[in-house]
């Protein structure tokens, strides 16, 4: 009897509850991800609702993280020539590093607020003129144009619907202009009717700009903890998953901010490049409205690819208006231009950041900007980028457990995988060639 109580206990004890509360707790994941998603489909205004405030409240967290991360670069260069000019004669090298720290992270944000408040200075009016200028000269330079282009064509072949028309649209943005905005902007009495809208439209200019300011500030405290908080992230993935994701997770993200960090941040530095490089070139040419085309082609190059051109045709438009030859010239240059981004400029500073070929840089941005419009084309390409390394990753990770290679260029002329060998074989057909059967293969297929 004593024999048989201590087998139970045994049994008893060698009895493990862990795989059965694994299996509860799946199951009950599971049902609640439905909840949730039957809760979004069908609450779909009150999600939407609940999600806004969350994001208003968050917006200037968010827009701190951001500008933190763009800033990043430029506070790292700043802290390392400090330290390597301040640490050497210091003793207690933990504190110095602490002031160092904070004091690059303040001159990054006071560089980026004195560059932006120069860019306005400098920019804006002349941009606001030039646009000015051109409504108010938009009829006399169509009917130059229309004048220009009669000369050109032989007499009786032509149609003046045409002309009619791009007439008419020049005298009404011209009349606009001239007797519906500027008198609503001198005279205070028109406003009385929208004061309604202006009064919600300033509060939020206002809630933008608090915002604005509060991320500003959130900005250098990312910049000063950033290690921190990337060590915080980190302890928090080794706890929750297993070392062998984690190690995998940790690989992912860091690839995605090499990703969008080199994109986002390259293109900016190529987008005042290319308007800079482009300014000067308008102005040696005597282009009209030079700051308003370099502005446009400048803003535009941060689409990857087709960003001059998307810039280039309505200042193409503009200027060919204005004066044809010089729209002729336009063209030649911003096409030079393109050229040299895309050779020189463009891989020197971006490199090859995400990783994609030509194809698929253009179907990402087709894609994107169907999608989402202009935001779309912008990061379509990183996005795109990041989900072309997953699958890459998968694919590689499902052939090594099979023992086959990842490499693309391997399986070009691969007609077949030896089971027993796990090589990959060519058959005995060549690209491009119908495929030739061996005799022992001819029978077989004839009797299938």
């Amino acid at each position: 009897m004593d024999e048989d109580r201590e087998k139970k206990s045994v049994k008893r004890s060698d009895w493990d509850i862990r795989p059965y509360l694994a299996i509860g707790a799946l199951i009950f994941l599971v049902f609640c991800c439905c909840i949730a998603v039957f809760t979004v489909i069908f609450k779909y205004a009150a999600f939407k609702k609940t999600c806004t405030v969350i994001g208003g409240v968050l917006q200037p967290i968010l827009i701190g993280a951001v500008l933190g991360y763009l800033f990043n670069p430029l506070m790292r260069k700043i802290d390392v020539g400090l330290c390597e000019w301040i640490l050497p004669g210091v003793k207690n090298k933990k504190k110095t590093k602490k002031a160092i720290r904070t004091v690059s992270s303040i001159v990054t944000v006071l560089i980026f607020l004195g560059l932006f408040a120069l860019i306005i200075y400098l920019i804006v009016p002349a941009l606001i003129e030039s646009i000015v200028n051109l409504v108010n000269t938009m009829s006399l330079n169509v009917e130059h144009f229309i004048a220009w282009y009669e000369d050109l064509s032989i007499p009786g072949k032509r149609s003046g619907v045409w002309e009619e028309y791009l007439l008419m649209a020049a005298n009404y943005l011209e009349s606009w202009f001239n007797d519906t905005l500027i008198p609503q902007l001198q005279d205070f009495t028109q406003w009385k009717g929208y004061l309604t809208s202006i009064t919600l439209s300033a509060i939020n200019v206002v809630v933008v700009l608090k915002n604005v300011i509060i991320g500003l500030i959130v900005s250098i405290y990312v910049l000063m903890e950033k290690e921190r908080f990337e060590g915080q992230a980190k302890k928090i993935i080794y706890a929750v998953l297993p070392i062998e994701h984690a190690n995998s997770l940790v690989q992912i993200v860091h690839k995605v901010d090499q990703i969008f960090g080199g994109f986002i941040i390259g293109k900016l530095i190529d987008s005042v490049i290319i308007g800079i490089m482009c300014f000067i070139g308008c102005s040696i040419l005597r282009m009209p409205y030079t700051l308003l085309v370099s502005v446009v082609i400048g803003i535009t190059n941060v689409v990857p690819f087709f960003g001059p051109l998307i810039g280039a045709i309505p200042c193409l438009i503009i200027v060919t208006i204005t004066d044809p030859l010089h729209g002729l010239y336009l063209l030649i240059f911003v096409l030079i231009l393109q050229q040299v981004d895309g050779n020189i400029i463009g891989p020197k500073i971006l490199g090859d950041s995400t990783g994609l070929s030509s194809f698929w840089v253009i179907f990402a941005i087709i894609v994107g900007g169907g999608l989402f419009g202009f935001i779309g084309m912008v990061f379509g390409v990183p996005t795109f980028a990041v989900i072309y390394y997953l699958i890459q990753r998968l694919i590689s990770f499902l052939l090594s457990r099979k023992g086959l290679p990842s490499k693309s260029l391997d399986y070009t002329v691969v007609t077949h995988v030896d089971p027993s060998t796990k090589e990959l074989c060519t058959g005995d057909w060549v690209r491009n060639e119908p495929m030739k059967f061996g005799k022992k293969k001819k029978k077989d297929a004839e009797k299938k």
